[in-house]
């Protein structure tokens, strides 16, 4: 039985943020361009509501072992993000807000013995209910970045910020076109290792993490070859 206290908590206060991040900006504001290419505030917000749907999915298959994807399909995702984010500002807040307090409540109810259940993310790849909370973590607290609203990665929880990294320094070490790289955070003092870490970035743990998922340029970093090489796309 894997219960996900730690991360149920970040869950929470990742959307928390979020939604103080939206709620800050005036209804026209959200038409204009966010933090990612192509993408209105109103994208991100709207992305925002429906991931959060997909996840009670993905709750009610590990509880129920009834297999309901997050998705119909990867068209028919970006066909509803767009679709949404044509709303009206009001339209667009309450539905970010109610989907957050029914995603929270879904996970509040999970019995605990349903964590364990089996599921498969919108990527295909089988894990368990215990996984749908840092989905989320993922979700709120990078999308309240790309919000462009006063949200930085270094407002991230320092756990968030390590369990992140973690993740993605594994995911990126292998794949490839990944540069060789050794992440020191000079704060922290935590390193991570991509392939055989022949070139050493050095900042702050936040810094690292912002420029190792698209967020920033590299500002604050030094790297030992000179110029920062490019990291591969994310996700």
């Amino acid at each position: 039985m894997t219960v996900p206290r730690e991360r149920i908590e970040w869950m929470r206060e990742g959307d928390a943020f979020f939604l103080e991040r939206l709620d800050s900006l005036p209804d026209d504001a959200l038409r204009e361009p966010s933090g990612l290419p192509d993408w209105t505030r109103a994208h991100v917000v709207s992305h925002f509501s429906r991931n959060a749907r997909g996840l009670m999915n993905l709750l009610d298959w590990a509880r129920t072992g009834v297999a309901t994807p997050m998705y119909p399909s990867v068209e028919a995702r970006a066909e509803d993000i767009e679709e949404g984010s044509h709303q009206d500002a009001a339209t667009l807040r309450a539905e970010a807000h109610t989907a957050s307090q029914q995603l929270n409540a879904a996970v509040a109810a999970m019995p605990d013995d349903a964590w364990d259940g089996a599921i498969r993310t919108a990527l295909g790849r089988d894990t368990t209910g215990a996984e749908v909370p840092w989905m989320r973590v993922r979700e709120s607290w990078v999308h309240a970045v790309d919000l462009a609203a006063g949200g930085r990665v270094d407002q991230l929880p320092d756990g968030v910020v390590v369990a992140l990294a973690d993740e993605v320094a594994l995911m990126m070490g292998t794949r490839e076109g990944t540069p060789s790289l050794a992440l020191h955070a000079t704060d922290t003092g935590r390193r991570w290792v991509l392939r055989d870490g022949a070139v050493v970035v050095e900042g702050s743990q936040a810094d690292l993490l912002a420029w190792l998922i698209g967020r920033s340029k590299g500002d604050g970093l030094h790297a030992s070859s000179g110029a920062l090489p490019d990291p591969p796309r994310w996700l």
